[in-house]
């Protein structure tokens, strides 16, 4: 309107953009007729807020006017009677939540990756997707840029915030968070890993404005509350808080790793250092471990042989017979009895038939 020339501000046509006017003081009328009330008393009147929760379908091109005339997701507005606007981008192909407003400032708060507002995503893709692919989306990827014509520098990712819901054959079910929303970022993204998305589905926005209960294609009006939250969840004051939670849970982690550490360490010291026991207390030590000592049931104790036969059982008859000889010279010398004539003495019980084992 314009650029058609149909606007004048103060009786002056305007065609060039943009036009910066006072409500309170400036006159302003389109094809002639003014806006506002007559004299222009009470000003523009400012169009009333109003807030809506989409659950976009596949296919529907989010946009309010499409030169090739596809379907849009202003068609599924009807009976809305204010003009409302998609906030954010939805791919063709996506389904779920999208917010439709005429509020220009929660727009902006929603879309601009500064104020930080999270998206959750269910997608599930093809394939099996690692434990080590997970990683790298938590921490950040470098892509390839969209356009041709744009940088040929790889586009630096936000992390994401990742979460596997399940595996079934042939095919990965995650939960992704994000706050950017670069064109079709999730699908280049797992094309970069090496999966195909079969289906992506937004299900919640700055986590408590969710589709739940709401069927695919239908509208509801968001309540006070959630608009309140919006607002809030992309102040700075919000951010603040998270990161000054985010803060304090990692310095409390930090402070258990540290006295777990000094704990461990005075365990090693203690355990190095000799211990101080009185007399009694080694007697107690020496009795209850004999008590605790294993009982050898149904085995006796080695007893050495002895005997004639001790040499042969210590492994060998020189051994032993040597050993016996010896024994009876000594008793005979302590003795001192004469043996008979005749009569020869021997060592050996089988006398002089016995044969040297030499």
């Amino acid at each position: 309107m314009i650029e058609g020339g149909r606007v004048r501000v103060n009786g002056e046509t305007r065609t060039e953009m943009p036009v910066l006017i006072d409500p309170a003081k400036d006159v302003v009328t389109v094809d002639e007729e003014q806006i506002g009330k007559e004299g222009n008393a009470d000003g523009l009147k400012e169009q009333e807020k109003v807030y809506f929760l989409l659950n976009k379908p596949k296919g529907i091109l989010v946009t309010n006017f499409d030169p090739s005339e596809r379907k849009t997701v202003g068609e599924l507005m009807a009976g809305v009677k204010e003009r409302v606007f998609p906030v954010g981008r939805l791919d063709m192909d996506a389904r779920g939540a999208l917010i439709m407003t005429n509020d220009g400032e929660l727009a902006n708060r929603l879309t601009h990756p500064r104020y930080g507002v999270e998206k959750t995503y269910i997608v599930e893709v093809d394939g099996r997707v690692s434990h080590e692919d997970i990683e790298k989306i938590k921490r950040g990827m470098r892509i390839a840029p969209t356009h041709r014509g744009g940088p040929q520098r790889p586009v630096k990712l936000d992390r994401f915030k990742v979460k596997l819901l399940g595996r079934e054959r042939g095919r990965t079910i995650l939960e992704l968070q994000i706050s950017e929303g670069k064109n079709r970022e999730i699908r280049r993204v797992m094309a970069w890993i090496g999966h195909v998305v079969r289906d992506l589905n937004r299900v919640a926005i700055a986590e408590k404005v969710t589709i739940k209960g709401l069927e695919v294609g239908k509208y509801r009006p968001l309540t006070e509350r959630e608009v309140k939250w919006l607002y809030h969840a992309s102040s700075k004051e919000f951010h603040e808080e998270q990161r000054s939670a985010t803060q304090a849970w990692y310095e409390a982690k930090e402070m258990e790793k540290e006295r777990k550490r000094l704990a461990r360490e005075e365990a090693e010291a203690a355990a190095a250092k000799p211990v101080q026991r009185t007399q009694e207390e080694r007697e107690q030590k020496r009795w209850k471990e004999f008590k605790e000592r294993p009982v050898r049931k149904g085995k006796k104790p080695f007893v050495p042989p002895s005997g004639r036969n001790a040499g042969k059982a210590l492994g060998g008859n020189f051994i032993g017979r040597k050993r016996v000889e010896k024994e009876d010279k000594v008793k005979n010398a302590e003795s001192h009895v004469e043996q008979p004539k005749g009569e020869v003495r021997t060592s050996h019980p089988l006398g002089d038939a016995a044969q040297s084992d030499e």
